[in-house]
């Protein structure tokens, strides 16, 4: 049984799931005998459930119900198949043959992408309605301005030093996650390995 963003699940749901986890029984709407279940479970978020836990937004018990085998995806900034996802969701637009102008293809390349692929795929979608007949070449004029401005409001340039905000947003995010350094990286959309080395150069 796959659960997407169980983290959003209220307290009160959260009960019952661990009920029925832990007694492998459902009880349906309308009914007044518990079935059971034989099921296995995968979770899925893009929170930091340990996180919840200390807030008390998520409950401990459950948290290690769920929490078995646990697999982190990468950003989709930070994926190395990025032009071949791209292509594949052209293809699943009908728009095989359209690829992505240069400019383009950095920016979104770029781009943090909170919505993730859902975001990615609705950018592509709407560059593709606001092509002319013909067009098989994605530019950033295919962009409505609303869109441009969001896609590119990370890349502007910030009061002070590029070395001090960055330091600041590294800290922010440590400080936001509790010094949970997997949650910061992730909030952050950059891998483990990289938050560590960003400190390591700005600190030096």
């Amino acid at each position: 049984l796959f659960l997407d963003e169980v983290s959003e699940l209220p307290l009160s749901a959260q009960v019952k799931l661990l009920r029925a986890l832990q007694e492998g029984a459902v009880e349906a709407v309308g009914g007044r005998k518990p079935v059971k279940v034989d099921v296995r479970i995968i979770a899925a978020t893009n929170r930091d459930l340990a996180v919840l836990v200390a807030h008390k937004q998520f409950r401990e018990d459950l948290f290690y119900r769920v929490n078995g085998i646990s697999v982190m995806l990468p950003a989709l900034r930070e994926r190395d198949d990025f032009s071949a996802l791209v292509g594949r969701l052209l293809a699943k637009l009908d728009a095989p043959t359209v690829v992505l102008h240069d400019d383009l293809n950095r920016l979104l390349g770029g781009y943090h992408w909170p919505g993730n692929i859902r975001q990615l795929e609705m950018v592509l979608r709407t560059a593709l309605a606001m092509r002319e007949p013909g067009d098989l070449v994605l530019t950033l004029d295919h962009l409505p301005d609303s869109m441009l401005d969001e896609l590119t409001a990370s890349e502007r340039p910030q009061a002070g030093s590029i070395r001090e905000n960055e330091l600041e947003l590294i800290r922010q995010s440590l400080d936001t996650h509790l010094g949970n350094v997997s949650a910061a990286a992730d909030a952050l959309g950059i891998s483990r390995a990289t938050l560590y080395r960003k400190l390591k150069q700005l600190r030096s």
